[in-house]
């Protein structure tokens, strides 16, 4: 099929044809079926509607379709709906029928658990991947073939490839590819398991599942050397997301560029810190994209785009999470929008910025856009921290003969809190003790449940929790907050502050060159969300429990490290 032809049904409206059969499956098929039902009696009615007859119309399927997995659903469909198949075939015509079976969406049709990759999405790839007629192109997780069939619409290229492990996927594709006759071959695979270096693609792209860890994915890449070898020393925890990614590079053939989409966790979070720094010391990322929110069928968490490459020295960050045009279930990436986002890739624009290696290293490998494009995020019904606070104080300013003086190693109830005491939203028990707190400091000395954050980068945040009997005082590199706790709940602010969004804020409003810094006037201005109280309970209290959970796992670690360490003391005694 042509490209003029392809777009002209793409106009079709054949809401009433998925209508129509909707309402004859209706409580014959589960609702997981119902799609893959619809391609496949429209299919088969469209064969009957040219052969005249729908006897002669599935003697001709099994004759053409090479895929026997195709043929015996198409014939079990055939004999399950013979007659609606006959009376679609009357009813609708040859190109109703084929823009049906080519344009159906997963998400009008069911709550199917196959997922497609939205043609918002494809363009973009295909754009970003600039593909020419000499390419051979690879598609891990190829879906439906959103992505393929932009690829060969936009590549004329006679050599692409798609690579998917579901078979209702591999069904639909077959189907469509029938229809349209573009050079594509499909393999039922596993991407993880499975190399697929062999078809020597200079260009990938990955829309793979999401949301899996390392630990999950463990038996399948074991059996992939290459892959293995890449994470053989990695944490348990890491995101499965950077699996399916490096999977995908490594089966690109240099030089050649992979362009994939992840959740945006695994751009900032700890536990990929190291995959991260791994991926920077091989210079492999190229660009960054952050993009809006519900342009999946199947999800409604915004996603990153990566572009990944050889030799790069230099990284495009792009926040690309406004770009979008609103739709009634979904936002979708129009002609505007993708021309929008690729402008931000090949110059810096308000949305994007040109970083080098050692911006990202000083921000803790972090690959978030917002961390380094200079414009405030904008949060719907937000309030301001100055307006949730009854004071905001910075620590106390001390020369360091005077802490000398006043630090003790004798463990009192008087402690100095520094920013080196705050790691990952905990405050360290073992602070430095002071012999006694002079009364000019004691105006420095912070209160239970107020907000502990630094005035430098790195910004941290936490929630001091002070007994009765104890006294903390502040280094002058901290602010001290007191919230107001009939507007807010405490711990919820520190969830926020910690989060992207909310580091993202402090960057904007930070100021300096060498030492980055933030201002109590500036603090002021960071927005929070303004949720309804029991959202921001639920929360705070679900946070407490993940943080409990943390800190007896890393007293459990302590233990095994000390239980370790003391093994040959017995011997050797």
């Amino acid at each position: 099929m042509d490209k003029q032809t392809y777009e002209a049904l793409k106009k079709k409206d054949f809401s009433h044809v998925e209508s129509y059969i909707l309402d004859h499956l209706k409580d014959k098929r589960k609702a997981e079926e119902v799609f893959i039902y619809v391609i496949g009696i429209s299919f088969i009615a469209l064969c009957s509607r040219e052969l005249k007859t729908s006897s002669l119309a599935i003697k001709h399927i099994e004759k053409s379709l090479e895929s026997e997995t195709t043929f015996h659903f198409l014939k079990k469909v055939y004999e399950e709906h013979i007659l609606e198949i006959e009376n679609v075939s009357k009813k609708f015509d040859t190109d109703l029928l084929k823009a049906t079976i080519l344009f159906s969406s997963l998400s009008r049709l069911s709550d199917s658990t196959l997922c497609h990759t939205p043609e918002g999405i494809a363009k973009l790839a295909v754009s970003l991947l600039d593909l020419n007629p000499n390419d051979t192109i690879l598609d891990l997780g190829s879906g439906a073939l959103s992505f393929l069939i932009n690829a060969a619409y936009k590549s004329d290229s006679s050599k692409l490839f798609g690579v998917e492990i579901n078979t209702s996927s591999i069904i639909i594709s077959n189907i469509r590819q029938y229809i349209l006759q573009l050079p594509i071959k499909l393999i039922q695979g596993n991407i993880i398991s499975q190399s697929f270096s062999n078809l020597s693609a200079n260009k990938v792209f990955s829309d793979h599942p999401y949301g899996m860890r390392l630990l999950d994915l463990k038996m399948l890449f074991s059996k992939n050397p290459m892959l293995s070898e890449f994470f053989n020393e990695e944490k348990r925890t890491v995101s499965g997301d950077w699996v399916f990614n490096i999977a995908a590079f490594l089966n690109m053939k240099i030089p050649g560029k992979t362009v994939v989409l992840m959740t945006n966790a695994g751009t900032w979070n700890k536990s990929d810190e190291n995959i991260r720094k791994k991926m920077l010391e091989k210079r492999i990322i190229e660009a960054v994209i952050l993009l809006p929110e519900r342009l999946m069928n199947h999800s409604m968490i915004p996603l990153t785009l990566l572009v990944l490459s050889h030799n790069n020295n230099k990284i495009k960050m792009v926040d690309a999470s406004q770009i979008f045009t609103e739709g009634r279930r979904q936002n979708v990436l129009e002609e505007k929008d993708i021309n929008t986002i690729l402008e931000a890739c090949y110059q810096n624009t308000t949305i994007s910025k040109t970083v080098t290696l050692d911006d990202v290293i000083s921000q803790e490998y972090i690959l978030n856009p917002r961390r380094y494009i200079g414009e405030n995020i904008k949060i719907k019904n937000s309030i301001t921290l100055g307006e949730v606070c009854l004071s905001i104080n910075r620590g106390a300013i001390m020369k360091s003969n005077e802490l000398d003086k006043l630090i003790c190693a004798e463990k009192t109830n008087s402690h100095y809190l520094r920013l080196q005491d705050i790691q990952n939203g905990f405050i360290e028990e073992k602070l430095p003790s002071l012999t006694s707190v002079k009364e000019e400091h004691a105006r420095y000395a912070i209160n239970d449940k107020n907000l502990i954050v630094s005035k430098i980068f790195p910004f941290k945040v936490a929630l001091a929790k002070i007994k009765e009997d104890e006294q903390m005082i502040a280094s002058g590199n901290l602010y001290f907050l007191e919230l107001d706790e009939s507007k807010v709940n405490p711990i919820f602010v520190e969830v926020f502050l910690r989060s992207e969004a909310g580091i993202a804020q402090f960057n904007f409003f930070s100021k300096g060159t060498v030492v980055k810094c933030i201002s109590i006037q500036d603090l002021k201005e960071i927005q929070i969300p303004n949720l309804p109280r029991e959202e921001q309970d639920k929360i705070a209290k679900e946070y407490e429990i993940l943080s409990d959970e943390i800190l007896i796992l890393q007293r459990q670690v302590e233990m095994v490290c000390d239980k370790r360490d003391k093994l040959i003391e017995s011997v050797i005694k």
